[in-house]
């Protein structure tokens, strides 16, 4: 195995950078000094020709490669050069493949790379272990976050590594002077997701809050979302809830529900907790009158915002 050639597998992009910063971090190497190529937007002859050029300084330099497509396509280029690299890399040179997605070993470069390159796979930060990751992140940079701002931001970006890492950033560099973190930072800087305010709309007509109802409706129309489109996606939530109570009567698991949907184990947890605290009769007619609703709107029967006002008010009130 060659000592400066690397190559990080995992199913999130944000997670195999992650790793890879961590082997950046151990090599003491200068930014300057740090090169990412994307071969999905650049061509290989590039990368080659970075790898092959003489260096006038002694500085190590570090070169990050994402999407590195000839690990898993046969494409019609000629692979010859980077193969005769991999036998006899630079010593000057860190070079790190990242994947997302699996190798096809029975392609000649994957078979040659298995012979020279070191390769790590990446495992995924379970939920449990993202409150920790986050307080490292910030301990490792001197700063200190609340527990109550972790949490809130972990609700926000629902498992999305990739926007949980921009959020950090974000958080980051609004308090370089402080260097502390609280709740109420979280809420100003990091933006709900749409399905938050979706789900937050659907929770308040389940708990029958028309009042937490009408103000997440107001959100949404502030958001630039038509009435129409919220009518379609509360319906499909409502829909979702139905099928979490038929899935719970069977005794499923919160995992097994959350697999189901491919959502997180804690958004599956709240979805649960709708559906127990409902029955059948006013989830189906929710769904009903939502579908009488939109069709009274397309038929012109009713304006759609001051349709979909009078149906959080008391619409959905099973007679």
């Amino acid at each position: 195995m060659q000592e400066n050639l690397y190559a990080i597998i995992g199913k999130d992009l944000f997670l195999v950078e992650n790793e890879v910063d961590k082997i950046i971090e151990n090599l003491n190497v200068e930014p300057f000094n740090i090169i990412t190529y994307d071969l999905e937007e650049e061509q290989l002859e590039v990368l080659l020709q970075e790898l092959t050029t003489v260096s006038l300084l002694s500085d190590e330099k570090v070169i990050k490669v994402r999407n590195p497509w000839f690990f898993h396509e046969q494409r019609n280029e000629d692979l010859s050069q980077l193969v005769k690299y991999f036998r006899n890399p630079k010593e000057d040179t860190v070079l790190i493949f990242m994947l997302t997605e699996e190798m096809n070993s029975s392609l000649l470069v994957s078979k040659e790379a298995k012979k020279y390159i070191r390769f790590e796979i990446v495992e995924e930060i379970g939920e449990q272990q993202l409150p920790e990751y986050v307080k490292e992140y910030f301990n490792k940079k001197g700063y200190k976050i609340e527990a109550a701002a972790i949490s809130e931001l972990l609700s926000r970006v629902d498992s999305n590594y990739q926007l949980l890492k921009n959020e950090l950033v974000k958080l980051e560099l609004l308090k370089t002077q402080t260097k502390k973190i609280v709740l109420e930072d979280v809420k100003l800087l990091v933006s709900r997701n749409l399905e938050d305010n979706l789900f937050e709309l659907t929770t308040a007509v389940i708990e029958k809050d028309k009042q937490k109802a009408i103000e997440s409706y107001y959100d949404l129309l502030k958001r630039g979302l038509d009435a129409v489109t919220i009518i379609n996606s509360l319906a499909g939530k409502i829909k979702e809830t139905i099928t979490t109570k038929h899935l719970t009567s069977k005794g499923l698991s919160n995992q097994s529900i959350a697999d189901y949907f491919n959502i997180s184990s804690g958004r599956a947890y709240y979805m649960i907790q709708n559906a127990n605290n409902q029955e059948f009769k006013f989830l189906e007619f929710c769904y009903k009158t939502l579908a009488e609703l939109d069709y009274k709107i397309k038929s012109g029967q009713i304006d759609k915002n001051l349709g979909l006002e009078l149906w959080l008010l008391g619409g959905y009130d099973v007679k």
